[in-house]
């Protein structure tokens, strides 16, 4: 199998220092809304004044999200075990295809008569046109 080479980023990708973008400030705005909703509370205290750098930003994040995924983990119910029972004889009963009755099939060819013979007259609509103007 060929390997492909993948350069890393450049130094200058991440700068800590380097004010947020409007992306990052749309996603803190996201997460401080589901930090009071849910009552999050965080190991570190963030400011809303604190949160302007990359670093205090990506700092947050992280945090936010990994309280996110305790409380998904957390409030999903543990599967009841299965338990198999094996039936006395197999059944042998054909299966029915539906429960549901279909409807005869003359409503939709009515239906297709209608607009056929609706069609044949529109030669008469245009002789009707024509006399008018």
């Amino acid at each position: 199998m060929a390997t492909i080479r993948v350069p890393g980023p450049p130094p200058e990708a991440f700068r800590k220092n380097r004010p947020i973008s409007d992306l990052i400030k749309s996603q803190i705005k996201h997460f401080q809304h589901l930090e009071h909703k849910l009552k999050i509370t965080l190991p570190t205290k963030f400011l809303p004044h604190d949160l302007t750098t990359e670093a205090v930003a990506s700092q947050y994040i992280s945090e936010m999200t990994a309280a996110l995924r305790d409380r998904a983990s957390a409030a999903q119910p543990t599967p009841a075990p299965i338990r198999v029972v094996s039936s006395p004889r197999p059944d042998t009963a054909p299966e029915t295809r539906s429960a549901i009755p279909v409807p005869a099939k003359s409503t939709r060819q009515s239906n297709r008569v209608a607009i056929a013979a609706s069609a044949s007259k529109k030669s008469d609509t245009k002789k009707h046109a024509k006399k008018k103007s």
